[in-house]
């Protein structure tokens, strides 16, 4: 009969080496799933010119093939690539829509942007949000637009037993 000392790994055996990039078969694999690259934000573009060009005015640039590797999901190239299917150094895949209007398969782009810049907008985003909901418990949204009444203000609900607009 089999002790626990006998089920232990010999010592003597060469320790496992496991392939680079290893995962096994029982997890699932997200598409878009990237690692994180230290001091950025990574987000996905959709490869329309307008899009790109939105994206590098807010401070993102294109993450390149020898910054990161992606999920590689590409069925007949090389299982040990970078994943990215961008035939130049720029990350990116097919979107998986169907052909656009001249006939090409829209692509999506990985582009980062440094963590200093993405803080600064959400700091805007969160003041634009408290701002707006500071404004729906206070009841004084709208107030002073045009063709409002003193009747209008008169009329409008500022309920302030409403906790739906407060930070928990």
């Amino acid at each position: 009969m089999a002790t626990a000392q006998d089920k232990k790994t010999n010592p003597a055996n060469d320790k496992l080496e496991l392939p680079k990039g290893y995962k096994p078969m029982t997890g699932g694999q997200m598409r878009l799933e990237t690692p994180e690259l230290p001091g950025h934000h990574l987000h996905w573009f959709r490869g329309t010119p307008g899009r790109l060009a939105q994206a590098r005015q807010a401070g993102y640039t294109h993450v390149r093939t020898d910054e990161l590797d992606i999920n590689n999901f590409d069925l007949a190239g090389d299982a040990l690539s970078h994943g990215s299917t961008d035939l130049g150094s720029n990350i990116s895949v097919v979107s998986g829509e169907g052909a656009d209007e001249s006939g090409q398969t829209p692509r999506m782009y990985l582009m980062k942007c440094p963590d200093y810049i993405w803080d600064y907008k959400n700091g805007l985003v969160e003041k634009q949000n408290a701002d707006t909901a500071d404004a729906l418990n206070g009841g004084t949204v709208g107030k002073g637009g045009a063709g409002e009444t003193g009747n209008d203000v008169g009329k409008r609900y500022t309920g302030t037993s409403n906790s739906l607009f407060k930070p928990k």
